[in-house]
């Protein structure tokens, strides 16, 4: 009982600093990008959008040791084997080094490549753009992550403590990007905007190291023992088998700017850069409260008990769809809105792209959850070439599509490729694999449906009474739309769930968390 209070307490610590933290950034990340916008213009935009997608590719090199490692930790943590984890982490560290000298390696080598991926290459000389020192100031962002200390981190997640490195990368992301923005405002300079993500990166990882070796000293143990070449192959193995799932992730939405900015141009990607900010800050949002509880998963699903550890799957997916749900209404009926108002009409992309894209963050909600259980239970061999089905439909589909529906096109190759391979097969693999009992994938399905068609529902509603509603009063109607939308999805949630046992779970463990967070409110004032 002592350690489910402990997951549970931890599991709440990173739940909180993930969901606070996150909304800060959110807010840092609009006002940022307002202040690049009205200082730099859509080509720095659209230029700073291909680059980031490029180097995402790029982190592929990491080959998903990180999450193999992490899996590996979780056993000797339980049992304070000090030593065994500092071989691990001893193992790590080599392993992130050469990952990063690889990165900086292929990341040079496709310099001269660059024209090739830019239509609007000759354009941006005109500019006075110097795209190659750009990319370099990219890639440095990138290599930064694995040569300074950043697989440190990893004890702490390992030891659910995650919530500290968020409250971490929260005040590093604010303090960056308040000195970008003042960068932007004197000087105009993309380079020193970029300059300065590199230099906050590295103190960042500086800090997590520090911290890691305040927390766990025994990491820096001075040893000569290593994990047996069995072991290693045993690793490398499983990582592999994520290199392909991490793989397809990222085909999924890092080539998206790639193949707009091959086919449509650069001006599109600036404007698709603009949604993208909702997209990659709910996205962080979602994964860091799948990431806040897939530890304390690993640590459960050690303990053997499966009917438990089923019944908080069944809970967890069920905050999944509730909030994939409400990020799905909320981009579809709100984004345009926001835009419109944020910048400016011009800026604004025709229906149904809002609604793809709504769309693919409700798949990425469940593609989440599905994935850290995968993790947390070892599952990294089970179906392992899926991925490369995704991937190939995804690039042979966004191809095709973008040529006569356009940058649409390119968010419907994501979705066909997700909903054909990833979101009917993982399931029956963590049931068979994970469960041990294949039969209960059905119930799985049979809620999906009934979620799926709760949120579509509360979308139709939800867009019949913002599109004729409170309209044309700028932030106050953003506002109040954005309220209705993020209440109206959990309220249907709770009606169709709450007789459910996954739905009284959530129901306790909400109520519960609300009254220890006004015992401690009640308590200070």
């Amino acid at each position: 009982m002592a350690k489910q209070a402990s997951r549970t307490t931890n599991t709440l610590f990173n739940f909180t600093t993930s969901i606070g933290g996150q909304l800060v950034t959110i807010l840092m990340q609009f006002v940022t990008r307002t202040v690049f916008i009205q200082t730099l213009g859509k080509s720095y935009l659209g230029i700073s959008g291909l680059f980031s997608n490029i180097l995402t590719m790029l982190s592929l090199a990491e080959f998903g040791v990180g999450s193999a490692i992490l899996f590996k930790l979780y056993e000797p943590i339980a049992k304070e084997d000090h030593h065994r984890i500092a071989v691990l982490m001893k193992f790590y560290k080599t392993v992130y080094r050469v990952i990063g000298l690889g990165v900086a390696l292929i990341g040079l080598c496709l310099i001269p490549f660059l024209p090739m991926l830019i239509k609007d290459y000759g354009r941006l000389a005109e500019l006075h753009i110097n795209t190659v020192l750009i990319f370099l100031l990219y890639l440095l962002n990138s290599v930064a992550s694995y040569l300074f200390f950043a697989y440190k981190s990893a004890i702490i997640k390992a030891n659910q403590k995650e919530y500290l490195i968020n409250v971490i990368s929260y005040f590093f992301t604010v303090g960056s990007g308040i000195v970008q923005m003042i960068a932007l405002l004197l000087f105009r300079n993309f380079e020193l905007y970029v300059l300065i993500a590199v230099g906050t990166v590295i103190v960042q990882n500086i800090v997590y190291a520090r911290l890691s070796d305040k927390m766990y000293p025994y990491i820096n143990e001075k040893t000569d023992d290593r994990i047996s070449w069995s072991e290693v192959k045993g690793i490398f193995k499983d990582c592999a088998a994520l290199f392909l799932y991490k793989l397809n992730n990222v085909v999924l939405k890092a080539t998206d700017n790639i193949v707009l900015a091959k086919f449509v141009g650069l001006t599109v990607v600036g404007e698709y850069s603009n949604y993208y900010v909702f997209y990659t800050a709910l996205r962080t949002l979602v994964n860091k409260v799948f990431t806040s509880v897939s530890h304390s998963l690993g640590n459960l699903h050690a303990s053997g008990d499966k009917e438990h550890e089923y019944r908080i799957f069944k809970s967890v997916h069920l905050i999944a769809v509730t909030l994939g749900g409400v990020c799905c209404v909320g981009i579809f009926v709100v984004a345009d809105e926001f835009i419109r108002v944020w910048i400016g009409e011009g800026w604004v992309l025709p229906q149904p792209f809002a609604l793809l894209m709504g769309f693919e963050l409700y798949t990425l909600a469940l593609r989440l959850m599905l994935g850290k259980y995968r993790t947390a239970m070892g599952l990294f061999q089970q179906a392992k070439y899926r991925p490369v089905a995704g991937m190939l439909i995804n690039l042979v589909v966004s191809i095709v599509l973008v040529q006569f529906w356009g940058i649409c096109g390119v968010l419907a190759g994501t979705l066909i490729a997700d909903w054909t391979t990833y979101m009917w097969y993982d399931p029956i693999i963590l049931h068979r694999h994970g469960f041990g009992d294949a039969s209960l994938v059905k119930a799985y399905f049979k809620n999906n449906f009934k979620y799926l068609a709760a949120v579509a529902l509360c979308g139709a509603v939800d867009w019949l009474i913002c599109t004729h509603f409170l309209t044309g009063l700028g932030w106050f109607s953003v506002g109040v739309h954005a309220v209705i939308c993020g209440l109206t999805v959990p309220c249907v949630m709770v009606g169709i769930s709450i007789r459910t046992q996954e739905g009284q779970y959530v129901y306790k463990l909400g109520m519960g968390y609300i009254r220890k967070i006004t015992k401690k409110l009640k308590k200070r004032g």
